[in-house]
């Protein structure tokens, strides 16, 4: 389990908290600090907001085969 505020970089804490939000229909402010995600969600956003950045639909780099 990782509490948003144990990630020390501000940058990726924001970025997390906003990808979280995304995934949850919320605004960002409203995913607080304490919120904790398991391992597997951590990764998972990590992964969305890696591919995001190469500018990969995540689907596709995951060989999600719905499409």
């Amino acid at each position: 389990m990782i509490r948003i505020r144990e990630i020390l970089d501000p940058d990726l804490r924001q970025r997390i908290r906003a990808a979280l939000a995304e995934r949850r229909g919320l605004a960002v402010g409203a995913v607080p600090d304490w919120f904790e995600l398991d391992d597997l969600d951590f990764v998972d956003l990590l992964n969305d907001l890696r591919d995001a950045e190469a500018g990969a639909d995540p689907d596709a780099v995951r060989g999600d085969s719905r499409a």
